[in-house]
């Protein structure tokens, strides 16, 4: 147990001084292995190879492309501008907006830090515009990206069901209600504070024909997130299938709808997806020979030895976990994380109760709000970038929304249904 913590330890450290993760996670899962038994180095090849060969793990290559192309084709402002339409006539309507249009670009980013990158630039202009203070634009941009990771379909959710070889229906559909669930709470807290702070109504007026545009490119944009779910839920194809159909439609809406995909960004976009999916693939594989190797010295049977003398409260126990996936979430990027210590602790909770899609979904969850959290959360820290503004004044305006988020994961510990309740509806539980 002594060698674990401590090739975690050094992992960490690595990651912190800026060696790519990687990297970071070969030369820990390199000197780990070493460590116990230098004849397992043998073994590594084939252990990292396993880890990568996964059907289910075939979809990320694909949903990330599909999600790229999208971005490019300026789907974002498209989607920005669709929830404008509905709900910026109300005071503080751009707040609302900016919380929706997150919520939607999340189904198809995947990710909080690309929901941040790909749409925050255009909320914070927009609400900056309409005279909104810049600090709390910039804390709700960052704030509302959270949701981004749990709505389906996610890439989160995909690295996570391809790593534990659990339900990839069962845990998109997880993470439905909580991402709903965080993004309405701050809704609420935006209604609760519009008056006090004096939000400003949206005042945009809509030129002839204008309105119908917006409405057919939100509705466009729509589509891809149904055609995903639909495909996957009502049984017509696999997830890597799904993923596939994603890339097919987003390249029609590139090159034939809108046709604002040229051949050459086409070429960029294949080499950026290329270049972030085998870094993934790196991670995954060398995680997945590290995981091996803790398996062999028995760790996850160690751990749940280790928690249950805690206590033998499975609430508890996952108050436990999660403080502890926060502070990771602090300094690794999610899917890193996942593909590290899912494979470890998702037996280890199910040892002492705890429902294989409730530690999934609350898993990404945990991580999410790591990114978010002071002092180095990856989003937080990406959204001072975009915003151009002081640390410590936006880490004061995102204090409300902090709070926020801890109270809704403290009640998606107390009631697992919030978690399995839409699952279990669809039978996939």
């Amino acid at each position: 147990m002594s060698l674990f913590l401590l090739s975690i330890a050094l992992l960490i450290v690595l990651i912190l001084v800026g060696v790519p993760v990687a990297y970071s996670m070969g030369f820990t899962a390199i000197v780990y292995i070493m460590a116990i038994d230098p004849s397992f180095l043998q073994v590594l090849p084939t252990r990292a190879l396993t880890g990568v060969n996964s059907f289910i793990l075939m979809s990320i290559p694909f949903f990330m492309l599909a999600a790229e192309i999208m971005v490019r084709t300026d789907i974002s402002r498209k989607l920005f501008a669709f929830a404008r339409l509905f709900v910026g006539r109300f005071r503080g309507g751009l707040a609302f907006v900016n919380v929706i249009a997150s919520t939607i670009f999340g189904s198809i980013s995947g990710s909080a830090i690309g929901d941040m990158t790909g749409l925050g630039a255009i909320e914070i202009a927009e609400m900056e515009k309409e005279g909104y203070d810049k600090d709390f634009s910039i804390a709700l941009s960052a704030a509302s990206s959270l949701q981004s990771p749990l709505i389906p379909p996610s890439t989160t959710v995909m690295v996570y069901a391809g790593c534990v070889s659990i339900s990839t229906g069962a845990v998109l559909l997880g993470g439905l209600g909580p991402g709903l669930l965080i993004g309405l709470s701050q809704i609420i807290y935006i209604f609760a504070i519009r008056k006090k702070r004096n939000f400003p109504k949206d005042d945009k007026v809509y030129e002839k024909g204008e309105k119908r545009i917006i409405m057919r490119d939100g509705i466009v944009a729509l589509l891809l997130p149904l055609i995903i779910l639909g495909g996957i839920l009502g049984g017509f194809c696999t997830a890597t299938e799904a993923a596939a159909l994603a890339c097919a439609y987003a390249l029609f809406l590139g090159f034939v709808f809108y046709r604002n995909l040229t051949l050459k960004e086409f070429r960029d976009i294949l080499w950026s997806t290329s270049k972030t999916v085998g870094n993934i693939f790196m991670i995954v594989a060398f995680a997945n020979a590290f995981s091996w190797a803790a398996g062999m010295q028995k760790i996850p049977d160690q751990l749940a030895a280790l928690l249950l003398q805690i206590s033998d409260n499975k609430i508890v126990l996952l108050l436990i976990v999660n403080v502890f996936f926060i502070l990771v979430g602090m300094v690794m990027d999610v899917g890193a994380a996942i593909i590290l210590f899912a494979p470890i602790l998702a037996p280890v909770m199910t040892k002492v109760g705890v429902n294989p899609i409730h530690f999934a979904v609350l898993t990404i969850v945990n991580l999410s709000m790591g990114v978010l959290t002071p002092p180095v959360g990856l989003v937080l820290f990406s959204a001072v970038s975009v915003g151009k503004r002081p640390f410590d004044k936006v880490v004061g305006a995102l204090k409300p929304f902090l709070v926020i988020d801890a109270v809704i994961l403290l009640l998606l510990i107390l009631f697992p249904q919030l978690i399995t309740g839409i699952p279990t509806l669809f039978g996939f539980m």
